[in-house]
């Protein structure tokens, strides 16, 4: 165990259960940089985090509403108290459809999106900058 072990007490009811805590040791900032480049990720799907948000939630409550609204439909049986064969017939009209599916696509790791930044400036830098994408608009002809 490190010098920064400490053992101490949940609570002074409890005195036969110890706890073994390790206090995280001071870090240099290119420590803390490499951990953050590990660790962080970031939004590379093309939409701003605010949407993501809210578009998030929502996918995934609309999922799940039509999926309802489908086991919902199939069920609506307006006959008499149905015999077994048919209640099995309904229970796999139930199962019949897939239900719909939605994911969402992970963050990328800031480390990678970081170097593919900088490798598109280099780019950039190497062709004459953001006044290499300008368009030459030629005068139109005088009628």
């Amino acid at each position: 165990m490190s010098a920064l072990t400490l053992f101490f007490c949940v609570r002074a009811a409890d005195a036969q259960r110890w706890v073994v805590r390790d206090f995280m040791k001071k870090r240099t900032p290119q420590e803390k940089k490499e951990l953050s480049y590990e660790r962080d990720r970031r939004n590379v799907y093309g939409e701003a985090p605010h949407a993501a948000r809210k578009s998030i939630p929502l996918r995934k409550a609309l999922r799940n509403r039509a999926n309802r609204h489908t086991q919902n439909q199939q069920v609506k049986y307006q006959g008499p108290t149905p015999n077994q064969e048919l209640a099995d017939e309904l229970q796999s009209l139930i199962h019949h459809r897939a239900p719909k599916e939605w994911g969402k696509y992970p963050d990328a790791p800031l480390r990678e999106v970081v170097a593919r930044k900088s490798t598109y400036r280099a780019g950039m830098r190497q062709h004459g900058g953001r006044r290499a994408l300008r368009t030459i608009r030629t005068p139109r002809p005088e009628e």
